[in-house]
């Protein structure tokens, strides 16, 4: 059925956010995995990717007769905000790292 394909969004977005989740943890644990250009890159992909799959679930709900997804709304601007968030955050922990030194 067409609308399992909201299931599979939900899906995607939730791996965004369990990503994202473990970044911040790492970030704010202040370990050396973590890198301004593979938290940036990590937030880039998952808002883009994230923002398609709204687009998409937009036009599904056009479609679909039982309407539309709510929670994919607030998934998504829980994925803007912990990318942001997490850029933020990796950039106070290199301007910190450039003032000890």
């Amino acid at each position: 059925m067409l609308v399992d394909v909201f299931y599979y969004i939900k899906l995607s977005m939730s791996i965004f956010i369990f990503s994202l989740l473990i970044t911040l943890i790492l970030i704010l644990l202040k370990k050396p995995a973590v890198n301004k250009y593979a938290v940036g890159m990590l937030a880039v992909v998952s808002s883009s990717v994230s923002g398609v799959n709204m687009i998409i679930s937009g036009y599904i709900a056009d479609e679909v007769p039982s309407g539309g997804d709510p929670i994919t709304l607030y998934m998504f601007f829980v994925v803007l905000l912990l990318s942001i968030v997490s850029m933020i955050l990796v950039s106070r922990k290199r301007e910190e790292e450039v003032e000890c030194n």
